[in-house]
């Protein structure tokens, strides 16, 4: 593999221990899948960071990284973490190992404000942007819908990727690579979340490559044709390792090339396998998160009428950590529920279900639109999942 000077330096330790190693990281895998040279990038976003998913040896790992002066080189924002480091928990050891992990990625520059698994609504890639993001979904909506690069890292290839300012040139950061090779035409308008959700989980299912898909949105705002969107391509992202998809009208022009002409055609009977019903008084939204301001479209009076009338008696919404510089906004939102609908609701800002464990909670179903937590509910957090449409 080629290196630069400076990244020459790197490697052989010349700007320490901690960036020689992830140096080594970076190469190592840049060399396996054959990456001739390394590219510079602009934002990495790091995964891995609830303890019930790292546990005791991510937290000494990162622990040890902080503490041996480990800092990013550039903008480095981190996903949610577990439910340990809100309220809900009342372990206080859980609580405290969580929120170390949270620190130490603190102390090494991560974005404290971030803690989030859209990190294009805290800072928006441009077309042609490299980074290093280790969250499925937002890496499908960044080369999908932002025209940004960025292969499906693991939450190490990121943390390192972040330490040294550069990642490896392959893959997803090849405009190559960037090709639809089959067609998806969806027989139907997508007008939910839930629905765009369940098309997500089925693409994800039958796709082999990068899909084309050509879909008719019928959506009353940006926002809520914003939210089906992300839920779909999230949808995709759960039950495939596909990075990316071709969206007709919507991902930039320069990537609209079919290899080949194999069409997969999708109607509503295929959807029925993904919709699991059943019921539950609790629901989630914010998988993935939500902004406040769609959380307040998503919750106008004739939505939560309908959730009214399917039982909704609690409502767990989880956003990214900067929502709690809105607590004003926040505290009006829980009190309007809980006067004129008698609904609780939880607002629980860089917190994230599906990494959690909820049978400490003693949820046994949990409702949810969000086909990722659909996907991810009843294997990663132990409760039954069940669709309800908002």
């Amino acid at each position: 593999m080629y290196l630069s000077g400076i990244e020459e330096k790197m490697l052989n330790g010349e700007y320490g221990e901690v960036i020689e190693k992830a140096m080594k990281v970076i190469v190592k895998v840049g060399e396996t899948l054959g990456a001739e040279r390394l590219v510079e990038i602009s934002h990495a976003h790091v995964s891995g960071v609830s303890y019930f998913n790292i546990g005791d040896e991510g937290l000494e790992l990162l622990e040890d990284l902080s503490n041996r002066g480990a800092r990013v080189l550039v903008y480095t924002s981190a996903n949610p973490y577990s439910f340990a480091g809100s309220a809900l928990y009342k372990d206080s050891s859980l609580l405290e190992k969580q929120m170390r992990i949270v620190k130490s990625l603190i102390k090494m520059g991560v974005d404290p404000n971030s803690f989030t698994c859209t990190p294009y609504k805290l800072r928006k890639p441009g077309i042609g942007e490299h980074l290093a993001w280790a969250e499925s979904s937002a890496v499908i909506y960044a080369n999908s819908v932002l025209g940004a690069r960025t292969n499906r890292e693991s939450g190490l290839t990121a943390l390192m990727a972040a330490l040294v300012g550069r990642t490896y040139y392959a893959d997803m950061h090849k405009i190559e690579n960037r090709k639809a090779c089959e067609e998806v035409v969806v027989l139907f308008d997508i007008n939910s979340i839930l629905i765009a959700s369940l098309l997500g989980l089925y693409i994800g299912k039958v796709a082999q490559c990068i899909p084309y898909i050509r879909a008719r949105y019928r959506a009353e705002s940006e926002l809520i044709f914003d939210l089906m969107v992300r839920n779909m391509l999230a949808s995709i992202s759960a039950t495939s390792d596909l990075p990316m998809a071709v969206l007709e009208g919507v991902t930039p022009q320069h990537t609209y090339v079919i290899e080949r002409s194999e069409i997969i055609s999708v109607n509503l009977k295929e959807l029925e396998d993904m919709d699991l019903k059943c019921y539950s008084d609790t629901m989630l939204i914010g998988c993935p998160h939500v902004t406040l301001d769609e959380l307040k479209l998503l919750l106008m009076d004739r939505h939560l009428d309908l959730l009214k009338k399917q039982g909704i008696q609690r409502i767990i919404v989880t956003v990214p950590k900067y929502i709690e510089k809105r607590d004003n906004e926040v505290n009006a939102l829980i009190q309007r529920m809980r006067e004129k609908y008698s609904i609780e609701v939880q607002i629980l800002p860089g917190g994230c279900a599906v990494v959690s464990n909820l049978r400490f909670l003693n949820f046994m179903t949990i409702a949810t639109p969000h086909g990722k937590a659909l996907h991810y509910l009843q294997n990663l957090a132990g409760v039954k999942p069940c669709t309800i449409h908002v």
